[in-house]
């Protein structure tokens, strides 16, 4: 976002939502997507968020250094049904990652 020159200077690294939205569009379809897909997030209540290169630099050096973490994703609003359990060793591991009781469906393979 910023225009032609600022999207081009960036290699259109600025529009990583909507890549991974719609991998299959080109770069310079980007631009037209965008607003699109901020209206959808807004529409279903998910938030679009856009922070500067720099900030972006930044946030990932401070996780790749061990200064911060990635924050984590809401255990309540994880979807019980996409939750993947390695091995039947990761069950007690993931219940305390995720903050809840994480159950293995019958049938379903653990190895």
């Amino acid at each position: 976002t910023g225009g032609d020159v600022n999207d081009f200077m960036h290699g259109w690294l600025n529009y990583q939502i909507e890549h991974h939205v719609w991998p299959s569009l080109s770069a310079l379809s980007y631009q037209r997507a965008a607003p699109e897909l901020k209206a959808i997030c807004d529409r279903h209540g998910v938030p679009y968020i856009q922070e500067s290169v720099w900030t972006r630099l930044r946030k990932t050096v401070d996780v790749m250094v061990g200064k911060a973490d990635q924050r984590p994703f809401p255990p309540e609003l994880e979807r019980t049904q996409d939750l993947k359990v390695w091995s039947s060793q990761d069950i007690s591991a993931n219940s305390a990652r995720l903050g809840q009781d994480v159950k293995v469906p019958a049938g379903a393979a653990t190895a």
